[in-house]
């Protein structure tokens, strides 16, 4: 295992990987990202409130858990879990070395971050980050993850699965690193990229077929759970309908 800034990266990106990863683009997605779920005082609160009130419900009622967010952006859902709860561990997971290295400096280092949101038409702000000893982050693929088989309490993808080359591969490695009785949580727009994923994955019963297929059982379903994402100052939005589902691994 390589270490770059304290995050340690279980998948080594080539240079082509980087330069075609959008989520590598700091300026861009990276600050848009912070504004979405660090900028709570730009927005007038979370934006994606309903996202951690879904994702939260699920959360194990134990004193002791161990709790993944895989494709975790920024940090904020698995940030409020290790904040909410400081007897668990919490491990955030992302392929973008940029989202991962500004979750790190906000949720651990304590950083304050400034990021420049001129253009969206947001003022200059400072948000005051926070040190959370209960919380870890890591750079690795879906379909491969640093867990031990049966680790993990719970995991959960958001805005993930549907721009994943390999969906039944990912849905694999999340079933071995789950305990019995352990719960996936994913929340997603399901706006494929690829005709193929429309093809194989649309409309989204196709997909839960697979999952109930391959030793899963479903424990809830809410589509849409309907997500309003603020693009600027103005008040201009994007809204997602996103389908919201719980499976358990038997």
């Amino acid at each position: 295992m390589d270490e770059r800034r304290g995050i340690p990266l279980y998948y080594l990106k080539s240079e082509e990987e980087v330069r075609q990863d959008v989520y590598e683009r700091y300026d861009e997605l990276v600050a848009r990202q912070t504004a979405l779920h660090l900028a709570d005082e730009l927005n007038e609160g979370y934006p994606f409130q309903p996202l951690l009130d879904y994702v939260s419900a699920w959360w194990p009622a134990d004193e002791h858990a161990r709790v993944a967010d895989i494709g975790c952006s920024v940090g904020r859902l698995i940030g409020e879990a290790a904040r909410q709860q400081p007897g668990w561990d919490c491990y955030g997971i992302d392929f973008s070395y940029q989202m991962l290295r500004q979750a790190r400096e906000y949720w651990l280092l304590g950083k304050t971050l400034s990021p420049n949101l001129l253009r969206f038409g947001y003022p200059l702000t400072a948000l005051v980050g926070q040190q959370l000893s209960n919380l870890h982050f890591a750079l690795a693929d879906a379909k491969s993850l640093p867990f031990p088989d049966g680790s993990l309490d719970l995991l959960w993808n958001t805005f993930l699965i549907d721009r994943l080359a390999d969906v039944p591969a990912a849905a694999a490695e999340w079933h071995r690193v789950l305990r019995p009785g352990g719960r996936l949580v994913i929340v997603s727009p399901l706006n494929f990229l690829q005709l193929a994923q429309w093809e194989q994955y649309h409309p989204p019963v196709k997909l839960l077929d697979h999952f109930l297929q391959t030793a899963w059982e479903l424990l809830d379903l809410t589509d849409p759970l309907v997500l309003h994402e603020p693009m600027d100052a103005r008040g201009n939005r994007i809204a997602w309908r996103t389908l919201a589902a719980v499976l358990v691994k038997p």
